[in-house]
């Protein structure tokens, strides 16, 4: 009798190991299959994938991805702000390095006619020489953009181009006119950095009415 079972036992030990591995073969196989699908359609399986996604999930994802735009545009554009500063910079240095370099050489002349009037003799060629030097440095500032307002005595006055420090009464030139310049005037490329100081006339007939 007990021999009768332990054969029937072992028998049973034998089909639940066959059983077993059937099921591992079949399980292994499911897998294997499940893997080829998936090199085969990468864009269905991955479609697979995101709907198995929870929205949560695919908020959190769109959100990291969205984040890290942000972090590379604000890159981007600090990097593109120093970049444009600092070529600024390097333009401003090198108009104002030319611009000096056109002084120098203003400079230069002048020590020459210091250098000159010590034993010059004629006054006429020392004042000569100042009136060379006055027109070679206006010319620079031409170059630049720099030009005088004019400013005759007995044209109109103009506010946006001169300043009144003084009203004159008088008949011998038209009202409201220059009558005299204390200081010149200036523009750079049309525009009034320094306007000029004149004194304005002011007929008397004018001045009862």
């Amino acid at each position: 009798m007990k021999i009768f079972n332990k054969e029937k036992n072992t028998d049973s030990k034998e089909d639940a190991q066959a059983g077993t591995e059937n099921s591992e073969a079949q399980n292994s196989g499911s897998s294997a299959e499940e893997i080829n699908e998936a090199r085969e359609n990468p864009e269905e399986a991955s479609a697979s994938s995101e709907a198995e996604k929870s929205p949560e999930v695919r908020c959190q994802e769109e959100k990291q991805v969205l984040m890290d735009k942000y972090y590379r545009l604000a890159a981007d554009f600090d990097n593109f702000r120093k970049r444009t500063a600092r070529q600024m910079e390097e333009n401003r240095k090198a108009a104002l390095e030319q611009v000096l370099l056109d002084f120098l050489e203003v400079t230069d002349n002048f020590d020459r006619a210091l250098k000159s009037a010590k034993t010059a003799e004629d006054m006429n060629s020392i004042v000569g020489g100042i009136e060379q030097l006055s027109r070679q440095f206006f010319s620079i500032l031409e170059k630049y953009g720099i030009e005088k307002i004019e400013s005759e005595k007995a044209s109109e006055f103009d506010p946006h181009r001169h300043e009144a420090i003084q009203h004159i009464e008088t008949s011998e030139v038209p009202d409201n006119t220059i009558v005299e310049v204390y200081k010149t005037g200036y523009a750079l490329n049309s525009k009034v950095i320094r306007p000029a100081m004149v004194s304005v006339a002011r007929n008397p007939d004018e001045a009862e009415k």
